[in-house]
């Protein structure tokens, strides 16, 4: 009877167990693999959706709720970010405009102060003066011919002067179209991918060594390559990037306190690329401190504010299909920057 006894105990016990197993299986495991199938499918796809499970008033039923008000939660938050980064991607997109802009400007301000500021190339007082002179017929002769060479230099003294002005306002204005370009592009294609066709990156480093001439107080010469090289990129974005760089190794120059200095542009065709070097004798900086120089808001300049340009040029490289690289041998060293893009098709 005693083995009896253990024998239908035994099996009630397994009976029980294997009840229970099922039970579990079916009220716990079940739902627990499906919320835990579901949030791989989150994960995978990105997609906040919420997990739909018949009503529960037990603990599994307060986990799904809590996972579905943590999916609410999330979507809210991503919605938010997403109109953040939309404002703060208009906000970004307007400071580097208006840096640009004011990159652009700067030459404009120089010529006309320039143009302000010079002096008459003759005195027209003694200019009126000789010309009454040798209206009187009873002028020595030899007085007379000091009187027309004299008359003569400030005509051409006057008409070098007038040359020099021609091309300083021939500079003006093709900075104010660099403006305009940059406004213009900014208005058309504000949140697009820019369009990219070939330019001869020869002729645009050209247009702005002109230009940079007149960007800073320091005396700037510019070497570079007079044989055209083709890329693929957006023509007003590439000048823009090349100002923006031109300035900042002018920058560096002045740094060092000297009143002039020099700026180097290479242009290497490899394989399907471009590589373009500027090089300047500036200031330079610790090797180790170049990948914060393509951060937002970094100078190695404490008194500078910004630390937009290199930020700027880095990410549009980026969108014309381009690299952005800077080297220095360390400070008091200058520095270069090495940009490279794909060749025209």
């Amino acid at each position: 009877m005693l083995q009896l006894a253990v024998v239908g105990t035994t099996a009630l016990m397994l009976l029980v167990m294997a009840v229970l197993s099922v039970m579990i299986g079916r009220l716990v495991l079940r739902p627990l693999n499906r919320v835990e199938q579901h949030m791989g499918v989150v994960r995978g796809s990105g997609n906040l959706v919420p997990l739909t499970e018949a009503p529960r008033r037990d603990e599994i039923g307060s986990l799904v709720d809590s996972f579905n008000a943590m999916l609410s939660q999330l979507k809210d938050l991503r919605e938010q970010v997403e109109a953040q980064s939309f404002k703060l991607g208009q906000s970004e997109s307007a400071v580097a405009v208006m840096h640009n802009v004011r990159n652009a400007l700067n030459p404009i301000s120089t010529v006309l102060s320039q143009g302000l500021g010079e002096a008459p190339a003759t005195d027209r007082a003694l200019l009126d003066r000789a010309l009454s002179e040798l209206a009187d017929d009873s002028i020595p002769l030899a007085r007379r011919q000091k009187l027309v060479a004299f008359v003569a230099a400030a005509l051409a003294s006057e008409a070098q002067a007038r040359d020099t002005r021609k091309e300083q306002l021939g500079i003006g204005r093709d900075a104010l179209h660099n403006v305009l370009e940059i406004i213009g592009r900014q208005q058309e294609q504000a949140h697009e991918r820019p369009p990219l066709d070939t330019c001869d990156v020869t002729d645009v480093v050209a247009r702005n060594a002109t230009i940079a001439r007149y960007s800073g107080a320091s005396s700037i010469a510019f070497h570079f390559p007079s044989k055209p090289h083709w890329v693929l990129a957006n023509r007003v974005l590439l000048s823009q990037v090349i100002g923006n760089l031109f300035s900042n190794a002018a920058e560096a120059i002045a740094a060092t306190g000297r009143e002039g200095g020099s700026i180097g542009v290479s242009i290497r065709e490899h394989d399907d690329r471009v590589e373009i070097r500027i090089t300047d004798d500036g200031e330079g900086f610790d090797p180790a401190a170049a990948p914060q120089l393509f951060q937002r808001g970094f100078s190695t300049r404490p008194h500078k504010s910004g630390g937009l340009g290199l930020h700027w040029c880095a990410n549009s490289m980026v969108a014309m299909g381009g690299s952005l690289r800077l080297e220095s041998e360390g400070k008091g060293r200058g520095q270069a920057r090495c940009w490279s893009w794909r060749i025209r098709n």
